[in-house]
Parts: C-alpha cells; structure tokens; sequence
C-alpha cells in the first residue's frame, strides 16, 4: 500500500497535467453562519433559451417522429373538412364586396349591371376605422394599472413596462400596426381573425403575424378557441424564410426537396388575391411551402404525460420540422401558454365565432339584387329592342330578342308604315316600389350591426346630455359589446408580449439612442400591471363629446365643488387641440411681497397673496391708507384694477391673522406649541384639542371686533367709489372687473354679516354668562338663608326643650316636699303614681 507521502506527490502531478480554470466567484455570508457561493458563469440569462425550450425533435427517434406526424396530419385533414362549409361562407362574403368584380348573381345578357351594393365593405371600412382608434392610439396601446395599494416603486416598475411596451409596438415593431388593421378589415368578414406574436432569434426582437380565419383549423368538438385541444396554424413560408428558420435553431435540418408546386391556397385567399389584382405563378419562384404548425395536448414525452406542445411539420413530405415544450419550466400544473390571439366579432355556439356575412348576408345579397335590377331596368328603358318586319317576303319567324338589340325579321311585301314594320319591345321603367325595398334592405342590413351614427344628425340640440348619452348607447349597442371583446383581445396581446420579454429580453437594460433607461429586465418579473389604454365602455367620439358637455354643464351649475381650470384642459384635450395648455391663462403661482409691493400689483390687476407669518395688521394698514387715498388707491385711474384685488387680499390678512391669534392663544394657554395635536388621530385628543380652539376663539372674536371694526366701512366706501365711477363712465369698462367687483362686494357684505352675527353671537354668550352667574349667587343667597333659618329653629327647640325639663325638676322638687310632709304628720309611705305605669 503507498504511504501517505507518496499518495500527495502523486495528486500534485496529476494536478499539474489537468489545471482546471479558475472560476471566479461570489461569496455571500447568510445569518445562519452558512455561505451562498455564486459561479460567474452561472449568471441568469433569458429563461426562454433555457434547455427545457429546446428543440425536442432533435432527440426523438426518427420512427416516433414519423408516427406524430402520421397522427397530427390524419387530424389536421378532418379539421379542415369539417370547416370546409365555413371557408365557402368566407369566401362568398369576401366576393359579395364586390371589390373583386366577381359577385355572384346578375343577369346575363349583354351590356347587364355588374355593381354591388357596398353594404358589407362599408361595415367593414367604418368598423375597422373607429376599432383600431380606440384599440390603439398614436402614442401606444398600452398604459400602467397598479393593482393593490401603490408604492413608489410599484409606479416607477409599471410606467417603464408601459413606456417600453408603447415603444415596442409603435417603434421596435412598425409592422404591427399594419399587421392590426388588415386583421380589422378581416373581422366582421370572417367572424374572427388571429393575431400571433414570437420572438424572432434573427431580428431578436419579437414580430406580429395577421392570421386569417381561413388558416386556422380547430377540431370538431372544439368549443372555445383558447380551450381547444389542438390549434393549427397553416402557414406558407418561402424558401428564404424556412433557410433562416433552420439556421437560427429553430426547425431541425432536413433534406426537403424544393417546393416546386404551388401550396393549396384556402378559397378565401384565392378570392382576396382578385380584389389584390395579383395571380399566382405555377412556377413558384418564391419556393412558398406550407407548414403546420400544430398547438396540440399530447403525450410525446412520458415524463410528462399529457402536455401542451407545439409541433411543425412539413405539409407535402410529413417531416417534423420541431417539438416544443409550451409550458413555462416552473409551472407544476403544466398550462399552455398562449402566443396566438383571437379577436372575435359575435361569438356563437362554438368555438368559430360568426360575422356579418353570416347576419346579414342574405340581405346584402338582396340588396345587391335590387340595386342591379333597378340599373338593368333603366339600361333597357333608354336603350329598348324592337322587332323590325323584313320587306319582300310574306309570312314570318319566331326570334329571341335580347334587350337594347335590333333584329330584323321577314314583313309582307305591302307594308308601307313604319309602325306596322318595327315593334318596340314594352320594357318598364325603374320601379318605385323596387326602389323602397332596396332602402328597407339597406337599412334593414345596417340595423343588425350598427357602425355608424347616422341617426344623429337628426338629433334636437337642445336635447338633454344624459338623453343624447342614452340615445348614443342605444343605438351603439352591439358595435359596444364587440368593442369591450377587442379590448379583450388587446389585453391578451399585451400579456403574451409581456410574457415574450420575460423570456428572451437578453439586456438587463434596454436604452433608447438618447441612452435612457426604457426598461430594466427583472421589471418583467411579478404580476402584469400594463392594460390596454382604450376604453371598453367608450367606443366613440360622441360618446366623449357628450361627457364632456355634461362635465361643461355640472361644473357650470357648481363651480363651487369643481376646478373649473382642470374642466377646461379637458375639453380641449377631448378636442385633440395640440398643445392646449398654452392657450390658457398660466396659474397664478403665490409669491411673498411686502405691503408696498402688494399695492403696486394690486394696482395693476396682477393677483397678490398673504402668508400666515407676515405682519396681518401692518399689512392692512398699508393696505387701508393705499386704498382711502383719494390720489391712490381711490383715484380714477387705479381703482378699478387695484379695488376687486386688494378687498380680496385683505380678507386673507384678516382669516389669517384670526388663524394665527387663536392658535398663539391656545398655545400660550397650552404653554406648547399645539400644532402637534393636529397629528394625533386619538379621539379624545381631537375632543380636548377642539375645545380648547374654542375657548381661545372667545378670546379672539372681541380683539377681532376691536381691531378691524373700522374695515367694513371703508369697503363700503370703496365700493360706492366704484360704482360712481363706472355710472360716470357711462357703465363698466371691464366686464372682468365688474365681475371681480360683484364679487367682493357679495364677499364684503357676507363677512360684515358674519361679523355681526359673531358679535350677536358673542354678546348673546356674555349675557348667558352673567345671567347664569347672577342665578348662582342668588342661589347661594338662599341656600345660606334657609341654613341661618334652619340653625334659628334648632336654638329655639333646644330653649324650649331646657325650659320643660327645668320646669319639670323643679314640679319634682316641690312633690317630693309634699310628700316628706305628709310622711312626717302621718308615720306611712306614701305612694305616687308615675308615668310608667309601675309603683315603686
């Protein structure tokens, strides 16, 4: 056995022919006296790169590859045969536009009317106008929503993710919005339209794709779209685009031949592509290829059992293309995350929601019928066809005449008027009655999903808002409902974009080009705290409006309780007037003066104010010999700017300097400052605090009354001063003033009232008072009369009491004579009766 010497050479050795690299590391102490060791090369990343995302089909074997693909595309063929029925309804509604010239119906001779009544494009340009307004505005779709009770940090986290979510749909994406009004557009058509959002490894970024209708199958005992056991997506991918897919990781490389055949196009597609004006090339220069992409519960992996994955495969050889786990690596219960969002227009009994083409269909068809018939109908009516007699041969022939042509048939060989040669056909003019039924059909058509407001106009302006709100509400009650489903949808977009960041943000700050932080990535850690900015009680600028004005009326009638400043800027924000702020008067910001100062402003209409540390009577002193100058404040010339001013200024010198002394009063009372008490929330403190305000207001009122008692004279007289003045002027030079004036001449007259009635009050407290004190001492008067009269009556008894037991000793006395006498004469006893009863 080797000694322990030579066991330690030989680990140096081989310690010296293996040197492992040095890790750096962190080491963080806990308080339990353990360690936390950090690796450096241990750092978090983006979990979406975690090896749990991996591609799955890059393990399986081949075999099992080929027999998911053989299950899934056996499906995927009766998923679409099931739903074939409903790609017809699509593409007829996308035909019946009209917007590819190929309608169906029509008469069929020469010169016959092909137009279409636009009923169903415009319900589909008028809804797609006003959704993709309210859904996503020019600033960003998205704004912050904290649930639970803010926190400083808890905004800070949530108006980053808006400011980066708004940055990422309108800047980092431009195509998103495109790809949102094409899916618009498609809406009321196909009943329901899909948007999906992935992360682009290339672009490294995430991008949107429009996925309509038609290439999305669900099975057959599907009934909600997001519930569905299996979701495919078709999806027909060009030779450069399935190359990049390969070489970023994505799908596995396959050897797949070059799609040379044209991808089998849904009847949909092939109607738009006629509206397009664009027609397919049977070379397929492009190499478009169609791929499945399949969201699908299966049991690829044991592990697991039944998961959610998302599996592609090519169409035309059946090669799986990837497997991916679609569950977050933490989530224990496994459930599907969603990258696809549907955005219904009327949902049904299914999982396929219904469209306009599906409501009204019928009635556009007849719609379009009538239209055609008119226009044919006046076509013939200016251009008939006749039957026109063919001189030199007798008899005659049957012909088929087609409107507006001329044929000519065998006539006698004596026919010599015109009349009896040729023969108008009888056509009949446009009908009326034709042309009330296409009024009843449009409006018949527009009343199932009314887009627009047409009934508005007809609205009395003198109608009350609350009913004009009403009547908005009403009559917008459908398009409301599908409304608050988009805004639905726009906040599951925003949730599977949020998600997208979480996973793949690779930066743990991302910057704008000025260097500012947009976003940090842990703020994508923890609850969604972003909503969609619209609005889903609000679907319409009339709407807005109409609140508004009902805002305008209630602060009108109340201005008391509203701030008419923040009413204004928000009608003029409702009325889109770029920066509207600027058209406003600028707040006035309070600012310290002394009294010299304050006069001069005042005098130049310019606001002033007190504060509660100034000198209140010096202030009104100035004030007052300012405004009694008959050469100043009184004169012609500053009056009627530095009066409406400076009455105001003095009742704040007057509110504050009553402020002040009642609480120095309390105060010196207190011997403390008893501002702290306003910070006690004790209930008996505030009871304690509150009287104690109210015994130093006692004392305040009288010195009140003492020292501006003189005050509401003087505003009397400038009042009078500027009523002189303006009948002299022919009436007021400034509506602004006068107004200021009414005003504090109103305010003047309630404070001298209000005086008055504190000095009622106070007089009427003083004469309680002394009544009361008056009523004590009587009190005590009689109380000490009725003592001296009760102490009389007592010595009285007690006097009486001692005359009877003196008078009584002395009767004792004087009958134990008597009897000792008799005794002496007669020798006996002599026996007295007593009281008692007994004999002694």
């Amino acid at each position: 056995m080797a000694s322990e010497n030579e066991m330690e050479e030989a680990q140096e050795e081989l310690g010296e022919m293996f040197e492992l690299p040095e890790e750096e590391t962190e080491i963080e102490d806990t308080e339990d006296g353990g360690a936390i060791v950090r690796l450096e090369d241990g750092e978090d990343g983006p979990y979406g790169e975690s090896e749990f995302y991996e591609n799955l089909a890059l393990k399986l074997a081949e075999e099992q590859l080929d027999q998911i693909s053989d299950e899934l595309t056996g499906q995927i063929a009766k998923d679409k045969e099931a739903r074939s029925k409903r790609d017809e309804q699509y593409e007829e509604g996308i035909r019946r536009t009209g917007l590819g010239d190929d309608a169906p119906g029509g008469a069929a001779f020469q010169g016959a009317s092909r137009v279409v009544h636009p009923l169903l494009t415009e319900v589909c340009v008028d809804f797609s106008a006003r959704a993709i307004k309210e859904i996503f505005p020019a600033g960003g779709p998205a704004k912050d929503y904290i649930f639970g009770t803010p926190t400083p940090d808890k905004v800070a986290k949530a108006q980053r993710k808006t400011r980066f979510l708004n940055w990422q749909l309108t800047q980092q994406m431009p195509e998103f919005r495109a790809e949102l009004e094409q899916l618009l557009t498609q809406v009321p058509l196909g009943g329901a339209q899909y948007m999906k959002l992935s992360w682009d490894a290339n672009k490294k970024r995430p991008v949107p794709l429009f996925i309509g209708i038609d290439d999305v199958y669900l099975p057959f005992a599907a009934t909600n779209f997001y519930s569905a056991e299996r979701k495919t997506h078709v999806q027909y991918i060009t030779e450069i685009e399935y190359q990049m897919r390969v070489r970023s990781g994505m799908y596995r490389d396959v050897d797949l031949p070059m799609a040379s055949m044209e991808p089998d196009f849904s009847k949909a597609e092939k109607a738009n592509e006629k509206i397009e004006g664009k027609s397919s090339s049977a070379y397929n220069e492009d190499g478009l290829r169609t791929v499945f992409e399949i969201y699908v519960i299966s049991d690829i992996e044991e592990e697991y059992g039944l998961a959610p994955y998302i599996v592609s495969i090519d169409k035309n050889t059946g090669k799986v293309l990837s497997i991916y786990r679609n569950w977050k690596e933490d989530d224990e219960t496994l459930e599907e995350m969603q990258w696809i969002i549907e955005f219904p227009f009327v949902p049904w009994r299914g999982a396929y929601p219904i469209g306009i083409i599906h409501m009204i269909g019928g009635l556009s068809a007849a719609a379009t019928g009538a239209l055609r018939a008119l226009l044919d109908s006046a076509h013939i009516a200016n251009f008939p066809g006749m039957l026109k007699l063919k001189g030199g041969r007798e008899g005659g022939q049957s012909e088929r005449i087609d409107p507006t042509e001329v044929k000519e048939i065998e006539g006698g060989a004596f026919t010599d008027d015109i009349r009896k040669v040729a023969m108008p056909l009888p056509f009949n003019q446009p009908s009326e009655t034709l042309f009330r039924l296409l009024g009843f059909l449009v409006e018949a058509g527009k009343g199932v999903v009314r887009t627009t407001l047409d009934e508005m106009s007809d609205t009395n302006a003198n109608m009350p808002v609350g009913t004009q709100l009403a009547r908005i509400e009403q009559g917008m009650m459908v398009f409301s409902a599908i409304h608050a489903r988009l805004h639905d949808a726009m906040g599951r977009t925003l949730k599977v974009l949020h998600r997208i960041n979480e996973m793949y943000l690779e930066e743990d700050e991302v910057t704008d080009e000025a260097g500012e932080v947009l976003v940090l990535r842990k703020d994508f850690e923890g609850p969604m705290d972003v909503v969609p900015v619209s609005d889903p009680n609000i679907f319409s600028e009339a709407q807005r409006f109409a609140q508004v004005q009902a805002l305008s009326q209630r602060a009108i009638a109340l201005p008391q309780i509203y701030d008419l400043r923040k009413v204004e800027e928000r009608i003029l924000n409702q009325l889109r007037i770029p920066n509207a702020k600027e058209l406003l008067v600028p707040a006035p910001v309070p600012k310290e003066m002394n009294a010299v100062n304050e006069n001069v402003a005042a005098s130049l209409g310019r606001p002033v104010s007190a504060f509660p540390e100034q000198d209140h009577l010096a202030h009104l002193q100035v004030h007052l010999d300012f405004l009694t100058s008959p050469v100043l404040g009184s004169s012609v010339l500053m009056s009627g700017s530095f009066v409406p001013v400076i009455l105001n200024h003095i009742k704040e010198h007057i509110a504050l300097w009553y402020a002040n002394h009642v609480f120095e009063v309390a105060s010196n009372a207190a011997q403390r400052d008893i501002s702290e008490f306003q910070r006690v929330n004790d209930p008996d403190v505030k009871r304690s605090f509150d009287q104690m305000l109210a015994a130093a207001s006692q004392r305040v009122v009288p010195d009140a009354s003492q020292a501006f008692g003189a005050i509401p004279q003087i505003v009397q007289q400038a009042m009078q001063v500027m009523q002189r003045m303006q009948q002299q002027m022919g009436g007021p030079a400034d509506p602004k003033a006068q107004a200021q004036m009414a005003e504090t001449q109103r305010k003047a007259q309630a404070d001298q009232a209000n005086l008055q009635v504190k000095q009622a009050e106070l007089q009427l407290e003083q004469a309680k008072a002394q009544q009361a004190a008056q009523e004590t001492q009587e009190r005590q008067a009689a109380n000490m009369q009725r003592e001296l009269l009760k102490q009389d009556r007592l010595d009285q008894r007690q006097a009486a009491e001692l005359n009877v037991k003196v008078a009584m000793n002395d009767s004792d006395n004087q009958t134990a004579k008597q009897i000792a006498a008799m005794e002496a004469v007669t020798g006996e006893k002599v026996g007295v009766s007593t009281g008692t009863g007994i004999n002694p």
